[in-house]
């Protein structure tokens, strides 16, 4: 099995796309090789870049700590395997065989804050214009208009 394990300082980094490097371990052959990722001005960016590493490298699984759910989402549409890594897990030092394996979306962590991706027309996760607005944001938009009309 080759193996993808973003890395930072010989450890598994705590985020799989912000990752400064990328091991591949190849399992049958126990070699292991050290890629540097292109610094971009986008995290959509290094994402691509994972993505054209994954397929030029022929990976099977993925090693991540944290991930998030787009991400993780892509690494399964490529059926790929997703395992977890313990907390400053040394690259060298993983037990293969005991990783824990991602089996759903759960594992991944929702987005912080919405972005624009890539020349996107939306933030990423935002609501299509012709969704409506859930009746609690109406009504805290209601309210928010209220005490600015009080202020002044």
């Amino acid at each position: 099995m080759i193996y993808a394990i973003p890395c930072l300082d010989n450890l598994v980094s705590n985020h799989f796309s912000r990752a400064p490097q990328v091991v591949i371990f190849n399992q049958t052959t126990g070699t292991y090789q050290l890629i540097t990722l292109e610094e971009t001005a986008s995290n959509c960016g290094k994402k691509k870049q994972w993505m054209a590493l994954m397929a030029a490298q022929n990976v099977n699984a993925v090693v991540v700590r944290s991930i998030g759910k787009k991400m993780l989402s892509a690494l399964f549409d490529l059926n790929l395997e997703v395992f977890a890594a313990p907390p400053k897990a040394d690259i060298r030092q993983l037990d293969y065989a005991v990783l824990m394996p991602v089996t759903c979306l759960d594992y991944g962590k929702e987005p912080k804050k919405s972005t624009r991706c890539c020349g996107s027309k939306k933030a990423c996760g935002s609501q299509s214009a012709a969704s409506t607005p859930s009746p609690l944001m109406s009504s805290l938009r209601k309210g928010f208009t209220l005490i600015k009309r009080i202020a002044k």
